[in-house]
């Protein structure tokens, strides 16, 4: 699967998600900054490295600094994302101190209790992020996500299997990963290992669309998401809206963004 580096902020940020119908982000992807995402509601399966896990509503989900990542789901979601970086927190710590906030993401998946879920939600509203003193905010957030991985140990039970999906899911599970740079349904019988006759077969039964339809509904999805996540996200990139209703075959995007 394709991954890539995106770049974020060199601070600190907080912000709340709202999701409708679910969202599979397209590719892995890598950043300096550490992440850390609550799930207030719904359940993602959340793939950190090389090991997913089924995260539900209440459980934080931790990236590494340049930890490969991706979350894919069908459910409607809400979270809370906490974006940072290690030289934000060397602008007010010692390197000893900076090391020891971090451990908390030694634990890729800690649960969050309710009363500290609704904290973390107010402190979204209030902006708190851009205060002056954010910087010990931030630091108490790790130190009690630290304390929380003991409290609440979660490993045994949330890391799932990615090998038991049926023949048709698997198709489902291949398109959801790649939608983004399909161009023919051969390029998915040839990855998945079937016929071309049996990837329509899959997709109709399982989603009750043509291919092209389902993949074109991933894409619009995955562009909504971001126009809906990143405001400013049109000002940066030139879209153009393309619909095509010949070559059931023929993967025209339809939304090419340039």
């Amino acid at each position: 699967m394709t991954d890539r580096r995106t770049f974020l902020c060199e601070d600190f940020e907080i912000s709340y998600e709202d999701t409708k119908k679910g969202w599979s982000m397209p590719y892995s992807h890598h950043h300096t900054n550490y992440e850390i995402y609550i799930l207030l509601s719904g359940e993602r399966l959340v793939t950190i490295g090389d090991i997913t896990y089924r995260v539900k509503a209440g459980m934080a989900s931790l990236f590494e600094s340049n930890i490969s990542h991706r979350s894919v789901g069908d459910t409607d979601y809400t979270g809370i994302c906490i974006h940072f970086s290690k030289v934000y927190l060397e602008k007010y710590f010692l390197p000893a101190v900076v090391s020891s906030y971090l451990t908390c993401f030694k634990a890729p998946i800690i649960f969050i209790p309710e009363d500290y879920r609704q904290k973390l939600v107010d402190w979204n509203a209030a902006s708190c992020c851009k205060s002056p003193t954010a910087y010990l905010l931030l630091a108490q957030i790790l130190t009690d996500l630290a304390a929380f991985r003991y409290q609440y140990p979660l490993e045994n039970e949330i890391s799932v299997s990615e090998n038991k999906a049926s023949g048709f899911q698997r198709i489902i599970n291949y398109i959801n990963a790649n939608y983004t740079t399909l161009q023919t349904v051969r390029d998915i019988a040839e990855s998945c290992g079937v016929s071309e006759s049996y990837v329509h077969r899959a997709v109709r039964r399982t989603e009750s669309l043509t291919v092209k339809e389902y993949i074109n509904k991933l894409r619009l999805r995955h562009l909504l998401h971001r126009l809906e996540s990143f405001p400013y996200y049109f000002l940066a990139f030139n879209i153009i809206l393309v619909f095509s209703i010949t070559h059931a075959q023929d993967f025209q995007y339809s939304v090419h963004v340039k």
